[in-house]
This record gives structure tokens, sequence and C-alpha cells, in this order.
């Protein structure tokens, strides 16, 4: 951060102003030999998740996390599974309320389906 003079109420005050961002430049270079299938191999992959193929090479060497982009059928998918884990966990707490005759077989299925959903959720959101 740096400090400058400000006039306030006639007093000079120090004032912190936030610095420019700073841009990073790569100027290292590194490079290493592979297979003709292996490069395409890389080269598919970090197209898979709309990287380039040196920015994904990079991710893989630091141990990052390399995040599969979805596709808009995908994301169709989950929005989905999210509306159905919604309306399952309704379906579950009307079936517990008072007005609702009670059968816990049906009451065991519904916690099952409401399992399996969950589970592959989970599986979208890693």
């Amino acid at each position: 951060m740096l400090c400058s003079q400000a006039r306030k109420g006639g007093k000079i005050t120090n004032v912190i102003m936030p610095r420019k961002k700073e841009i990073i430049t790569r100027s290292e270079y590194v490079s290493f030999r592979v297979l003709n299938l292996e490069k395409k191999a890389i080269a598919i992959a970090a197209k898979e998740v709309n990287m380039s193929t040196s920015d994904f090479a990079r991710c893989a060497a630091l141990n990052m996390k390399v995040t599969l982009r979805f596709t808009p059928e995908e994301l169709q998918v989950y929005e989905n599974l999210h509306i159905y884990h919604k309306n399952f966990k309704v379906i579950g707490n009307l079936i517990r309320s008072k007005h609702f005759n009670k059968n816990e077989m049906i009451l065991q299925e519904l916690a099952e389906v409401i399992e399996v959903i969950k589970h592959h959720l989970k599986k979208f959101e890693q």
C-alpha cells in the first residue's frame, strides 16, 4: 500500500492508497520431451478443461487442481438433480407430517433416493 497526504479540515493526514495491480509476467522457460502420442493426449486433456497446454502442464506439475468445465447439457442435468433433491426432501417432510398416514417402507425408500441423489450431486461438485 502506498501512503499519501491529504488535507482534512485543515489538518494534513496520511491516507493509505491501494497500489495498482501488478502484472505477473512469466519469464522463465521450461521444456520437456514427450512422445507424439503423449503430446496429443496432453493437448486433448487441456482442451477438455478449456486450458492451454502450457497452463495444463503447469497445473499438473504444481499439483494444482484442474477442474473440468461442464457442457451445457451436463449443467442442465446438474440443475435437474438439484430440483429432484429438493422435491424429494419436500415429499419426505410431507410424509413425516401429522396429516399423512405414515408408512415406514415409503420413508425408507425415500431416504435411499435422497442419498443417491446427494451422492451424485457431490460427484459434480468435485
